[in-house]
């Protein structure tokens, strides 16, 4: 546990059911071992095989935004199936990321990650095949799953191997293939839809696959647990990962199509929506008391900062996937742009993300600290959103195009800080935990974004097309009427009212973006100082790479400190006791603390759920 008192700010201890800040025991803060670490050629193989997966997950979560209405008109479909093309996607993506890092946890980081390309590959397969939307939609739920394990293992695997001091620069560095593929998507679907069949945005997908499939096993090397196939099976939290998959998919999906495909007040949206929210509140009850090794651990949220920061990345991903959701729909539609010319016009906004992202990396690793980054980047973006109000047909290049790059700018400063954020306020043996919670946070963002944004939009832009006594069906099947749209007469009273709706559609979802964005802007500023200036901990066992840490412990006598909590409410008449807690120089991580009972002379077992293989007998305490 020596790993725990090297950032005196910012970590604690869960005893039971109390959380004790162990910067209050007075260890010196900081890590000799976070400032002399250096990668070697392994950790560069694992950050490279990062990358590629990244970049390839990246790519495909964009690149079928343009292609959408040629897949709608070559199968068929309903603007309702369209809609599930990229949803579908989100909501897996999403949904399995908790369970998926957890279960990597127990039967190793390798395994689970090459289980993920899998999925991923099978599903890219289905999706290029399809002939129908049934079939569609079954690919891209299945590359979800593989997309969703693949992003949330690359972030853990990075806190496996690196220090949190260390950590931003590779952080920036995977974020970089992240953007790439952010930006070259529309692009490429764009070309696609115009040159080519919307089958080549899942052919695409292929030659990465062939990579992470050679890369990881390379690469990604970990020494094997000692434990047989059916002990890791049993333990595996299943039944909290089925509450909490099936709660939270319920959840998105009437939230999803409420509003559009669905009123908010009809069954088809009340009932799952209903069963969702109850859901995941039994599911968290079930996790914090129930299960023994549970995947939503009490201890992320222990604190002010911890809630604080969860909320914002949540907020960050609404607000980053419905900005290149909608900004893409007002070039279309408002600047009849094509395809192609769409993707080059939102180049600003990616594009200005990629540098900030790595800019913000690199001060965070040199200075160590990361909040100044999270409250400049929420304000540039709460002030950047606000401006995207103001854009009109008739809005000059110079002013959208700066707006967007302001908007990259402060996005790509949250990117990084927040991520890092999570990691420096939680504690040491948390860590990916923290960074799991955080990409799942995101993912939700990005999933109730899509819904939330089709909601206003379809109702703000309907309400206007009502007041201007044209047909309101407009609304309901808006991107498919944008090519009707640009075949209108110029300067016709129809056309210019129609356009005259789109706006209003799109400044509706500008401002309740707006409104989130001041939201997070304000929760940020309760996040306080945190060191990161901590050492990691894998939470696979010896990974064959990392070389051995050194026992940081310098108390060269027993440390007594009353912590003024009462001892556990489970132990009779023991209500006004106090604990103390006992270190011995020379004891190695995750070796004997004793904790007693200090009114009753009983000792007591810490919890183990958190890597803590404690043990006690009465000879271990000297007072």
């Amino acid at each position: 546990m020596s790993e725990s008192y090297e950032s005196r700010r910012s970590t604690s201890t869960d005893l039971g059911s109390y959380t004790v800040c162990e910067s209050d025991l007075g260890f010196k803060e900081g890590s000799a071992q976070s400032s002399e670490w250096k990668p070697q050629r392994r950790e560069w193989l694992i950050v490279s095989s990062i990358f590629l997966l990244y970049l390839m997950i990246a790519l495909d979560s964009t690149i079928i935004v343009p292609v959408i209405p040629a897949i709608a008109s070559d199968l068929n479909g309903t603007a309702v199936e369209a809609f599930w093309t990229g949803t579908s996607f989100l909501l897996t993506y999403a949904v399995f990321q908790p369970f998926i890092a957890v279960i990597s946890d127990i039967f190793g980081r390798q395994e689970v990650m090459l289980v993920s390309v899998t999925l991923f590959t099978v599903g890219s397969l289905i999706a290029c095949l399809a002939h129908n939307f049934s079939t569609l939609l079954a690919g891209r739920s299945i590359q979800g799953v593989g997309a969703g394990g693949v992003f949330v293992l690359g972030y853990v695997i990075l806190t496996d191997i690196v220090p949190l001091r260390q950590r931003p620069k590779f952080t920036a560095i995977i974020q970089v293939a992240w953007a790439i593929g952010t930006i070259l998507g529309p692009l490429v679907g764009g070309l696609f839809a115009q040159r080519s069949t919307w089958r080549w945005t899942f052919y695409i997908n292929f030659p990465f696959c062939v990579i992470g499939f050679v890369m990881v096993p390379i690469a990604v090397r970990f020494k094997r647990k000692e434990s047989t196939f059916m002990a890791k099976i049993k333990q595996v939290d299943w039944i909290g990962g089925i509450l909490f998959i099936t709660s939270t998919t319920f959840l998105l999906i009437a939230i999803s199509w409420g509003g559009t495909q669905f009123a908010w007040d009809h069954i088809a949206t009340f009932a799952p929506m209903m069963v969702g929210i109850f859901g995941i509140l039994y599911t968290i009850w079930y996790e914090f008391e129930v299960a023994t090794t549970p995947f939503l651990r009490k201890s992320l949220f222990y604190c002010r900062s911890a809630i604080a920061a969860y909320i914002c990345s949540l907020i960050q991903g609404l607000e980053l996937y419905t900005a290149l959701y909608y900004i893409p729909l007002y070039f279309q539609a408002l600047k009849e742009q094509s395809p192609v010319r769409t993707g080059i016009s939102a180049l600003p906004i990616t594009s200005s993300l990629v540098p900030a992202s790595v800019f913000v990396a690199v001060i965070i690793a040199q200075t160590g600290r990361f909040r100044w980054a999270i409250w400049l980047g929420w304000i540039l973006t709460t002030l950047s959103t606000g401006l995207l109000l103001l854009l009109s047909p008739d809005t000059k290049t110079a002013v959208w195009a700066t707006v967007l790059v302001f908007l990259g700018f402060g996005h790509g400063l949250i990117l990084s800080a927040l991520n890092l954020g999570v990691q420096a306020i939680s504690t040491v043996s948390n860590v990916a935990h923290a960074v799991m919670m955080y990409s799942f946070l995101r993912a939700v963002g990005a999933a109730l974004g899509v819904g939330i944004g089709g909601t206003v939009f379809q109702n703000a832009m309907s309400y206007k097309l009502g007041d201007l006594g044209l047909p309101t069906d407009i609304s309901k099947n808006a991107e498919a009427y944008i090519e009707t749209l640009h075949a209108l007469p110029e300067n016709s009273a129809f056309k210019i009212g129609v356009i005259e709706c789109y706006v209003k559609g799109t400044q509706g979802v500008f401002t309740v973006m707006t409104g989130f964005s001041g939201l997070a802007m304000f929760l940020s500023f309760l996040i306080a100082k945190h060191s990161m200036d901590k050492d990691f901990e894998a939470e696979n066992d010896s990974i064959e790479y990392t070389k051995p840490r050194q026992a940081l412990l310098t108390v060269k006598e027993p440390v007594l400190m009353n912590l003024a909590h009462p001892a556990p409410t489970y132990r009779a008449n023991s209500s006004d006791n106090y604990l103390g807690i006992f270190e011995f120089e020379g004891y190695k991580p995750q070796q004997r603390y004793s904790v007693l009972d200090m009114a009753h002379n009983n000792p007591w077992t810490l919890p183990t759920d958190y890597g803590y293989q404690s043990f006690f007998s009465r000879t271990d305490v000297r007072v």
